[in-house]
């Protein structure tokens, strides 16, 4: 089953006409967003419990999005086609997240990143299997090419397997469920509309840990809950928008580009310096991004 041909807002449509590289250009731009998401959330948890912050994230999260789908629909616009579905979601997401903001604790953003470039090849697969797409084998090569340079990236520091290491290899299928829910949900609900119910979801299955690990968070925290709220929120936004767009199992390697928003996060934020196995792996994986995101433009472009 192909993803349906939903158009962009006219706007965008006229800027980027072919809806391939709409698609594309759609999920870097939320890759950014989620770099900002993490850096804030890996701050919080540096000074919170890990599971406390994932609590305050989606509350923040809510302050964000409900004001403005009441303001764009009214009370009706929160009516969803399929509640269950995103029910069925909010179970991946909130084991794959929570295991997700512990392990931010251990790991650099950068380690993070590398390590979640093994969820393609669980999208990638999930997609074939339960979504009905038709997998071709540029994008198989594509996420083939990522993940060597994934390896690139982490050969130097896998000898040590601390909890974090093995808090993200735990959490990563948990998300490639969420993020293959998604994509079917996507195609039923708006995108506005899918991260709201994910939202609300999330934050109800946090909320015991959120009361039990309570710590009142000040003036500087909560600056940075509203920003965890604001890039989740948007990051979330263009991902589902994306995802209306092209096969998930398509957009998977432009998740490759992360790494480079992740290591400049951590040198900027925490003076933390990439060794040259980083660039050697980055370089590698925005060729295959680059290569996969110029094939489906070009085949896109003859369907259109």
């Amino acid at each position: 089953m192909s993803a349906p041909a939903i158009d962009a807002p006219d706007a965008l449509s006229r800027l980027i006409p072919s809806r391939v590289v709409r698609g594309f250009a759609i999920a870097v731009v939320s890759g950014l967003f989620f770099t900002g998401l993490n850096a804030s959330v890996k701050e919080l948890a540096g000074e919170m419990p890990p599971l406390f912050v994932s609590w305050g994230r989606w509350i923040a999260g809510l302050v964000v999005i409900v004001p403005i789908l009441l303001w764009r629909s009214g009370i009706r616009g929160l009516a969803t086609r399929d509640l269950k579905l995103h029910c069925f979601r909010g179970l991946f997401h909130t084991g794959g997240y929570g295991l997700w903001y512990e392990a931010v604790v251990w790991l650099p953003l950068a380690t993070m990143a590398a390590l979640g470039f093994t969820g393609p090849i669980f999208v990638t697969l999930g997609a074939a299997l339960f979504l009905g797409e038709r997998v071709q084998a540029r994008r198989w090569l594509a996420v083939a090419v990522g993940f060597a340079g994934m390896l690139v990236i982490v050969r130097p520091g896998m000898t040590d397997m601390n909890p974090g290491i093995w808090m993200m290899l735990a959490a990563i299928p948990l998300i490639a469920g969420s993020n293959l829910v998604a994509k079917a949900v996507s195609g039923r609900d708006l995108p506005a509309l899918v991260v709201f119910w994910q939202t609300v979801i999330a934050a109800l299955c946090f909320t015991p840990f959120g009361l039990w690990f309570w710590q009142t968070p000040t003036l500087a925290q909560l600056g940075l809950f509203a920003a965890a709220g604001v890039f989740g929120t948007l990051g979330y936004f263009f991902i589902t928008w994306s995802y209306r767009l092209l096969d998930i199992s398509a957009l998977q390697p432009v998740s490759y580009i992360g790494i480079v928003w992740a290591a400049l996060m951590d040198v900027a934020l925490w003076g933390k310096t990439s060794d040259l196995w980083t660039f050697v792996g980055a370089a590698i994986i925005v060729a295959a991004t680059s290569m996969i995101a110029h094939r489906e433009a070009v085949a896109g472009g003859k369907k259109e």
